[in-house]
């Protein structure tokens, strides 16, 4: 069965709405369910946000599902700067990173697991059939929102990646564990040198006083705002790849 994994509730309606008879499974610690789609059954984990969490979730997704193929699916922060709000990007190696707690400046970020994932040239080539933007990229995963164009700059610049999220990578470490392939394809919702969520973003040379005043600063209305519709445009362009995909 092919197991569809999210962070957000909204990610994963992108998928699941295209699907009938939904059925959750009675484990109730996960948020996972099943549903058909024409004659197949597809699972759906909803994993929250988070390297930690979406591990977790999707290591006990597996004890039940009997998962033939993990796709992950959701929004991504661009760090190549040529990459715009919509563009989709089939990932095909995900790369953990962190901050040494000894020193923890961005210019000392290490990683810390690399994986290469399955079938990126496939997924984009279905998505560029579709006219869809799609290019085929690497992402790095991060513990942290990563909202300030510096850090998105000195990542981009040092590690070549096209995106970051927060959940790739630690999938892809558990389902690697369970020698299960995992794809993942992924909708920019934020541009390289957006900015709007600087002030959710994990800086370790800020206190959470000032990060809280620039967020009361900018707006948090706008800030809201401009979330909303920079999702709204990457769901728009993950709905039209799953509709084909699925």
């Amino acid at each position: 069965m092919l197991l569809i994994a999210a962070a957000l509730e909204e990610e994963l309606r992108t998928a699941m709405d295209l699907c009938c008879r939904h059925r959750k499974f009675p484990n109730r610690s996960l948020s996972l369910w099943h549903a058909d789609r024409g004659e197949k059954t597809i699972g759906f984990l909803q994993s929250g946000v988070g390297p930690k969490r979406s591990a977790a979730r999707l290591e006990e997704a597996l004890k039940w599902i009997e998962a033939s193929h993990v796709l992950v699916i959701g929004y991504a922060g661009a760090l190549d700067p040529v990459l715009r709000v919509g563009d989709l990007v089939a990932v095909a190696r995900a790369s953990a990173f962190s901050l040494p707690e000894d020193n923890a400046a961005w210019e000392n970020v290490r990683l810390e697991g690399a994986f290469d994932l399955t079938e990126s040239e496939m997924l984009a080539w279905s998505a560029g059939s579709l006219g869809l933007k799609t290019s085929i990229g690497d992402a790095l995963t991060s513990s942290y929102v990563l909202g300030n164009p510096a850090h998105k700059s000195l990542l981009f610049g040092r590690f070549h990646a096209s995106i970051v999220d927060m959940e790739t990578a630690a999938f892809a470490r558990i389902a690697a564990s369970r020698n299960v392939p995992l794809s993942c394809i992924r909708a920019i919702s934020d541009e390289a040198n957006d900015a709007f969520l600087e002030p959710f973003s994990h800086d370790p040379s800020k206190t959470m006083v000032s990060r809280a005043g620039k967020l009361i600063d900018r707006g948090m209305v706008k800030t809201y705002r401009k979330w909303k519709t920079n999702s709204r445009k990457a769901q728009e362009s993950l709905k039209l790849f799953l509709e084909h995909y699925l």
